[in-house]
């Protein structure tokens, strides 16, 4: 497996190619899909944490999540998942897609402190609710998530909770499309125990905030990987959903031109601006290639 080191420099850095607004005062969340931490038991804050890059097999935790103090340079990490399990998607492919999602990468700007289900008291228990709508993946006819599956904007609730998991190792996790860590909570059906695992470290740490509500990033072990590999120009920037800035403004003025978007210019890559990229995507490179990142490849296109 291929190792490499985060650090508070490389998720300014990622978060400033990607455009992505940074707020110091704030605790920020990330999830990485697709890597894990070298030492998944340790959750202390520190200025560097070593990951592995790890392929998503729907069936154990392969993810990482993070909690980031910009303002103080320090870092934890978590094990866990930013994908669905595979028995939540095959139940979903009886149903026509409903029931299971994959989040597309980008960032979202709200999850709130708040309980996860809330229909179902005896699981209820302390987690980071979804509050805005956003873009996912639904599989129809496999197994796999891919660029030209249904793609919906809505808010399917994807909360971030506890994993009901023991570990990297365990094949199971409790996800149908939310972000989740390893361990288990404190509620009804577990008689009150405590919260366990690294998912007690992670929402103590986050409810000891003052803040309500956490920003939250998603990007891909390769990402990070690529990044912490060597350096990137200025003008090697990436654009997706929650992109922020000038290189917005001039996308929405390239797009207008070609007539794939009729909303106003600003410099917020939301959801009108995101349909424009992937119907411009999709008519440009076919519907397997629009996965509504903007690149040098969708640059050089517009």
């Amino acid at each position: 497996m291929s190792h490499f080191q985060i650090s508070h420099t490389l998720l300014a850095n990622l978060c400033r190619r990607n455009r992505f607004p940074v707020a110091q005062e704030l605790m920020i969340f990330l999830g990485i899909r697709g890597s894990l931490p070298v030492f998944p038991e340790n959750q202390a804050f520190a200025t560097t944490h070593d990951l592995m890059l790890s392929s998503t097999d729907h069936q154990h935790p392969r993810c990482t999540l993070v909690q980031w103090l910009p303002a103080q340079g320090l870092l934890a990490v978590f094990p866990g998942s930013t994908v669905p399990h595979l028995k939540y998607i095959r139940k979903a492919l009886t149903r026509g897609g409903a029931g299971a999602n994959q989040m597309l990468t980008g960032y979202y700007a709200d999850y709130r402190k708040g309980d996860h289900n809330l229909s179902s008291p005896p699981t209820r228990h302390r987690a980071f609710r979804q509050m805005e709508a956003r873009y996912v993946l639904r599989t129809l006819d496999d197994e796999v998530y891919e660029a030209d599956d249904r793609m919906e904007f809505n808010n399917p609730f994807d909360n971030l909770h506890a994993a009901w998991s023991m570990g990297v190792n365990h094949p199971d996790f409790a996800s149908a499309g939310c972000q989740v860590v390893v361990g288990y909570p404190k509620c009804a059906s577990r008689g009150s125990s405590p919260d366990s695992g690294p998912w007690a470290s992670f929402v103590r740490n986050a409810y000891a905030q003052t803040q309500d509500y956490f920003p939250y990033v998603l990007l891909t072990g390769q990402d990070y990987y690529r990044a912490a590999a060597g350096t990137f120009a200025a003008s090697d920037y990436r654009l997706r959903y929650g992109s922020v800035g000038e290189e917005v403004r001039l996308l929405q003025q390239r797009l207008k031109t070609k007539r794939f978007y009729e909303g106003i210019v600003d410099d917020k890559l939301g959801p009108r601006t995101m349909n424009a990229v992937l119907a411009f995507q999709r008519s440009s490179f076919g519907a397997d290639a629009a996965d509504g990142i903007v690149g040098p490849v969708t640059l050089s296109a517009l």
